[in-house]
């Protein structure tokens, strides 16, 4: 308890306020335990917008649901056989791949609203960034990309924007395609319509202010998405831009990890997914320093391989060229065809 009123002293309260009157009127206090966690739970969800707040509820939430469990039950968990909990844990299995089924859809290859892989004919790669701009890591980035002579796509954080638009402008300069990342990273699920649209259409206003260009392109934070978010950005025109190769850096990873992780699972077509800024949760802060000292062999090793480097609007742009019926594929597609 003493950790929600930390996060939140209203869903303290809320949840103290639950647990006396239950209390009140069923008279176990274990039974009101169990039924609180739940509470907690479902309020974290509807409520907070910080992942690591939810994250910290659902541990609170499991473990209390674990422990009172069997007495809310009426038993103890070893009376109960093996085949029924096996049974409850594949009827909520079944119920989270439903969830996912319907609102959480990654697709694959390339369709009229999403690209996770360009084309497998031509061994072009596209290099995304993700969560920045970051005033250290960022623009030590964009001077590897301008020593290698390599062109990447950079998904901005709206808010981040707000403070380093300087940043956001030099990356546009520099002939880097930009993408919507959402203006401070929320989960669009379980977000509300409302909240949807806030955090797309500020973070485009934010972007463009700044850069003087419209997005175009929006990655989900974590390439999770609502249907409704999906709907929404169909209709605002923009492609949806999800990965098939993790650099794993988000998880501070050592080079020679970041390096093989790419490296090994790179393919024809690949949409390479890196960190220029964020933690393990948030958007802002994380220690980028081992993304910056991989890129450059990331960088050479794929072109020792022959692989060439485009953006995400290229990639799009040659999708769209190899599946119109009759159109020349040319193996030399430009700087930048976007802009």
């Amino acid at each position: 308890l003493g950790i929600l009123f930390y996060i939140s002293p209203v869903m303290g309260l809320a949840i103290l306020a639950f647990f006396l009157l239950s209390l009140y009127f069923v008279k176990n206090y274990k039974n009101c335990i169990f039924a609180s966690s739940f509470l907690i739970a479902i309020l974290s969800f509807k409520f907070f917008q910080k992942d690591a707040y939810v994250i910290i509820c659902l541990i609170i939430f499991v473990s209390l649901s674990a422990h009172f469990w069997p007495s809310f039950l009426g038993k103890r968990i070893k009376h109960v056989s093996i085949a029924r909990i096996g049974t409850g844990f594949g009827v909520l299995f079944l119920l989270i791949l439903f969830f996912f089924n319907k609102y959480v859809y990654k697709g694959f290859g390339m369709q009229k609203d999403i690209i996770r892989q360009g084309p497998h004919h031509f061994k072009y790669v596209a290099l995304t960034f993700d969560d920045g701009p970051d005033p250290i890591y960022t623009p030590e980035i964009l001077d590897i990309l301008e020593k290698k002579n390599v062109y990447a796509t950079f998904f901005l954080i709206g808010k981040s924007v707000e403070q380093y638009p300087d940043i956001a402008r030099r990356i546009v300069d520099e002939g880097h395609s930009i993408g919507n990342h959402t203006y401070s990273h929320k989960g669009l699920i379980p977000l509300s319509k409302k909240a949807t649209v806030h955090e797309i259409k500020k973070a485009e206003k934010a972007i463009e202010d700044a850069t003087q260009v419209r997005p175009t392109l929006f990655r989900p934070p974590r390439g999770i998405y609502s249907s409704f978010a999906r709907n929404f950005l169909m209709d605002e025109r923009y492609t949806i831009v999800l990965w098939d190769v993790s650099a794993m850096d988000w998880a501070e990873i050592e080079p020679n990890g970041i390096i093989s992780a790419v490296v090994k699972k790179t393919r024809p077509g690949s949409i390479l997914l890196f960190h220029d800024s964020g933690d393990l949760i948030t958007f802002k802060g994380g220690n980028r320093s081992h993304t910056v000292k991989a890129l450059p062999y990331v960088i050479d090793e794929l072109k020792s391989m022959g692989y060439e480097f485009i953006t995400v609007d290229q990639m799009i742009f040659l999708s769209e060229l190899m599946e119109t019926e009759g159109a020349p594929c040319d193996d030399n597609i430009g700087r930048n065809p976007a802009y």
